[in-house]
C-alpha cells in the first residue's frame, strides 16, 4: 500500500486522542499525564487553526497509521509525531520522518523552515533511531536528546 502524508481535520481528534493516551505513547512522552476529550478536542481544533502549526495524518493507504505536527518558529520547525500502536515496530517512525521532508518541500510553509528539530526522551530509544535513520544530528540536553537537520 501507499504510504503517504495528509493534512490533518477535527475528524481525526479521536485517534490522535487515543494514540496520544496509550500507555506506551504516555511512558515516552514529555507530559505523560492522560488527557480528557473535551480538552483535546479544544487543544486540537486551536492547533488546526494556527499559522505557525502543520498537522498531518500519516496514511498507509486508506489507514491511518500516525500523526505528525510541525510547530514553526522563525526559520526552525519543531517536530512531535506518534504512531498508532497497533503499527509500531514496523518502520513508520522513519517513514514518517522522511515523508515529512518530502511534503514540506511542496508547501509554502516548508519553504520558511530552514531547520527541523526534534526532543526526545532518552529512554525513547525507538524515536532516536529514527531521527538518526533519517541523517539528523544529535545533541545531548538533560533528560533528553535533541535531534536537528538542515534542510
Amino acid at each position: 500500500m501507499a504510504l503517504f502524508l495528509r493534512n490533518a481535520t477535527i475528524e481525526d481528534a479521536q485517534d490522535v486522542f487515543n494514540w496520544r493516551n496509550d500507555p506506551d505513547t504516555r511512558a515516552n512522552s514529555f507530559n505523560k499525564d492522560e488527557i480528557d476529550l473535551e480538552s483535546h478536542m479544544l487543544w486540537f481544533g486551536k492547533r488546526l487553526g494556527r499559522e505557525n502549526t502543520l498537522m498531518y495524518i500519516l496514511m498507509n493507504g486508506n489507514k491511518k497509521t500516525g500523526n505528525i505536527r510541525i510547530d514553526i518558529e522563525g526559520t526552525t520547525g519543531e517536530i512531535s509525531y506518534m504512531i498508532a500502536p497497533e503499527a509500531r515496530g514496523k518502520g513508520y517512525g522513519k517513514k514518517i520522518l522522511a515523508l515529512l521532508e518530502k511534503t514540506l518541500s511542496e508547501t509554502p510553509a516548508g519553504e520558511r523552515i530552514t531547520v527541523l528539530k526534534g526532543s526526545v526522551l532518552k529512554g525513547n530509544k525507538a524515536s532516536c533511531k529514527c531521527f538518526i535513520a533519517n541523517g539528523y544530528t544529535q545533541s545531548e540536553e538533560e533528560d533528553s536528546y535533541c535531534f536537528t537537520k538542515e534542510i
